[in-house]
């Protein structure tokens, strides 16, 4: 689970180039803790099937703080476009979510 959200991370930063010239307001750092935690839920849906929500749940609070602790995901709403955090918020899995932010 945790190295697939430094996955996350590391494509961010990985795309610096194609999210500063995308245009719209950048994703506040709420939208980026929904970010996280949709790609989550896909993980979780896609590998545990059968979570109950409150599995899920502690499983997003669980990234979440390590991301806060995470200098690449800290820089999360300065990095990733408005038109990256569309796409991957609409992502019906972790693969095409993570397409998103290349």
């Amino acid at each position: 689970m945790s190295s697939r959200a430094a996955r996350l991370a590391v494509l961010m930063l990985a795309s610096v180039s194609l999210w500063l010239g995308a245009c719209g307001k950048p994703p506040s750092h709420d939208e980026c803790d929904a970010l996280l935690d949709h790609y989550v839920e896909l993980l979780v849906n896609s590998d545990r099937p059968g979570t109950t929500a409150g599995e899920l749940h502690k499983l997003q609070v669980q990234a979440r703080q390590k991301a806060a602790s995470d200098p690449e995901f800290t820089q999360c709403s300065t990095r990733v476009s408005r038109r990256a955090y569309d796409c991957a918020m609409s992502a019906p899995n972790a693969d095409k979510l993570e397409q998103c932010l290349l």
